[in-house]
């Protein structure tokens, strides 16, 4: 991060978006870990143009106040998300319903509008009454990012929506993978090479969700001229089908299909399943 954007105030603003599946960060200075990465993020059809440019992707550490009736120290927290896209054209920041994966969200009809709480039950954030939409209340505190002024007005109307589609998750995680995040175990005796050739059920798969080789490795950033990148596509396919099918995709030795990949990363491709039934459907 650049001494300009670290001393640049941020947007505020950190709603709420239960229909959503990511984090969005509207200002670089709110990432702490960073990992500069060219995305998409579609938007509603409100938001124009429908698709934003994502720069990169990292952590963000919100400070909070965690209830209206406590002062002091006790009434702060921090809410730590991670996976957070950099999207400086988006409305602005926005946590994703995804959260729900982390934290527990309740509404509520008194002094707030609603909670965060951690998996401990402690409440670490609120949704400020006297704000638009479900916004947390962020707190100022020496050190953190130098809040700007809110966007959100109140008494506006706001219709805010974001999905990060499955293709461009798929290739994050290539990213990764290619970036030297993963630990790849060695293959058992006896197991079949992950790389081998495609089997004809692969095939099968391949060409009902992207019609062939090429556009399956063009749709995640990867060439068909290199050979590297062709071991990556089968490496990345074959953990897709076990996602889709985790009883029934197995090599015939009785191991995972993606047996060679860092269990982080089974855990997303799953998360990535969840959201979407098939990347055909992106």
């Amino acid at each position: 991060m650049t001494d300009q954007e670290s001393n640049a105030p941020v947007c505020p603003d950190w709603i709420w978006l239960i229909s959503s599946n990511v984090h969005v960060a509207k200002d670089r200075g709110w990432v702490t870990t960073y990992t500069p990465f060219d995305s998409v993020l579609k938007c509603s059809l409100f938001i124009s143009p429908g698709h934003l440019p994502v720069l990169g992707v990292g952590t963000v550490e919100i400070p909070t106040k965690c209830s209206p009736n406590r002062s002091g120290v006790a009434s702060h927290g921090s809410l730590k998300l991670e996976e957070v896209l950099h999207v400086p054209d988006f409305p602005c920041n926005a946590v994703g319903g995804n959260i729900g994966d982390d934290y527990i969200v309740l509404l509520s009809q008194g002094k707030t509008k609603g909670s965060i709480k951690n998996s401990q039950g402690k409440n670490i954030a609120y949704f400020d009454r006297n704000r638009p939409l479900m916004t947390i209340k962020v707190s100022h505190r020496a050190g953190g990012p130098k809040l700007g002024p809110p966007v959100l007005q109140q008494g506006a109307e706001y219709t805010i929506s974001c999905q990060w589609e499955s293709k461009e998750q798929q290739r994050w995680l290539m990213h990764q993978l290619g970036s030297g995040r993963s630990n790849p175990k060695a293959n058992p005796e006896g197991a079949a090479d992950n790389n081998s050739p495609y089997t004809g059920a692969e095939k099968d798969y391949l060409k009902a969700h992207w019609r062939d080789e090429y556009d399956f490795l063009f749709a995640h950033g990867l060439s068909i001229y290199k050979e590297e990148n062709r071991a990556k596509g089968r490496s990345l396919l074959r953990s897709l089908m076990s996602a889709d099918n985790p009883d029934e995709n197995r090599l015939d030795q009785g191991t995972s299909e993606h047996q060679d990949l860092p269990e982080e990363f089974v855990k997303q491709l799953e998360r990535i399943k969840k959201h979407y039934d098939s990347s055909s459907t992106s």
